[in-house]
């Protein structure tokens, strides 16, 4: 065979290649991603945000891969996004009530009376992009289980204020650090204790309550001691996935499009079944003979709004220009 006709079929194969590589992205290396949640995999808010993690591995084979590493035995949850920043992992999954004290624009979301479908729409969702890059070096990737918010649930009937609102001089009420003024304006003292020494806590007798979502208070096996609900919930649970922001830039289009696409999708689907897990969980609760103080519907406005209000000031207090810039996104009817 002549050289220049080797040399030309050898180009030939090269330029197929090529248009191969580039029409069906066969020739790109497939990314893997390492995460890390706030909480176990058994926990709910973990077990069913793996969903998410399942969509994208489907839909991302042979582009992008998300390798779930585990949750507080892995990196501890005051500490993962720090670890997030530095390029430890490249993504994180969990409540922003751990860091309140990074990014304390978390409040727009815990406090917001919209969807994450609305804050895609509206602004909202952009417009906390900058803080994301700007404190922990992370690309907001979604806003996730939203909807639902905490409970005070007590092991004594409670007690109201002369305007019908919740007044708990004195009382004892374990939360997440997210509660902690909202227990303060009901004048409880609220104390912090991890999750898995909230039993022992009630069976010493050294709380009397506690602030929970609205979900997930069967699973503490705590109902022998706490009697009562007050309803509604108020609120909403805040909740994101984040990534590293040098590793988000340095993914394809097509990988950053199949994470945002399914962050989307499970944005809608998870607020669907956590609505669906409260309504199941109630009625066992109910069924079971389980207290429920239902506030009168004027009653409950005045505690929906006084609930936003202590939020919002905390927030304006820590970060008065965000705060100003967020609150006519996330809480539109302020401006009514």
């Amino acid at each position: 065979m002549a050289p220049h006709t080797f040399a030309s079929r050898i180009s030939q194969f090269l330029v197929t290649a090529i248009v191969v590589c580039w029409s069906s992205l066969s020739c790109a290396e497939e990314e893997t991603l390492t995460l890390v949640s706030s909480w176990n995999s058994r926990q709910n808010f973990t077990a069913h945000f793996l969903k998410y993690v399942d969509a994208v591995n489907k839909a991302g084979k042979g582009i992008v891969q998300i390798k779930f590493l585990g949750g507080p035995s892995v990196i501890p949850q005051r500490q993962l996004l720090y670890a997030l920043r530095r390029g430890v992992i490249d993504m994180a999954f969990g409540g922003m009530t751990y860091y309140r004290g990074v990014v304390p624009e978390g409040d727009a979301m815990f406090a917001s009376t919209i969807t994450p479908m609305e804050a895609r729409t509206n602004g909202g969702f952009d417009a906390l992009q900058p803080y994301w890059e700007e404190r922990i070096n992370a690309r907001l990737v979604g806003w996730m289980q939203s909807g639902l918010g905490p409970n005070f649930y007590l092991s004594a009937p409670p007690t109201f204020g002369p305007d019908g609102i919740l007044d708990l001089p004195g009382r004892i009420i374990r939360t997440s650090p997210t509660n902690v003024e909202l227990i303060e304006s009901v004048n409880a003292r609220p104390v912090q204790i991890a999750v898995k020494e909230i039993y022992t806590a009630f069976q010493r007798g050294a709380v009397e309550g506690l602030v929970w979502p609205i979900i997930g208070f069967p699973d503490l096996g705590i109902d022998e001691f706490v009697h009562y609900r007050i309803d509604p919930d108020v609120l909403q649970l805040a909740i994101t996935l984040q990534m590293n922001l040098d590793r988000w830039n340095a993914l394809s289009p097509e990988a950053r499009l199949i994470l945002t696409e399914q962050a989307i999708i499970y944005e809608q689907v998870s607020r669907m079944d956590l609505f669906e897990i409260r309504d199941r969980e109630v009625a066992e609760l109910d069924a079971a003979g389980f207290m429920s103080v239902e506030l009168k519907p004027e009653v409950a406005e005045r505690w929906r709004q006084h609930a936003h209000q202590v939020v919002w000031e905390r927030f304006e207090l820590r970060s008065p220009e965000s705060a100003a810039k967020l609150k006519p996104l996330f809480f539109p009817e302020d401006l009514k």
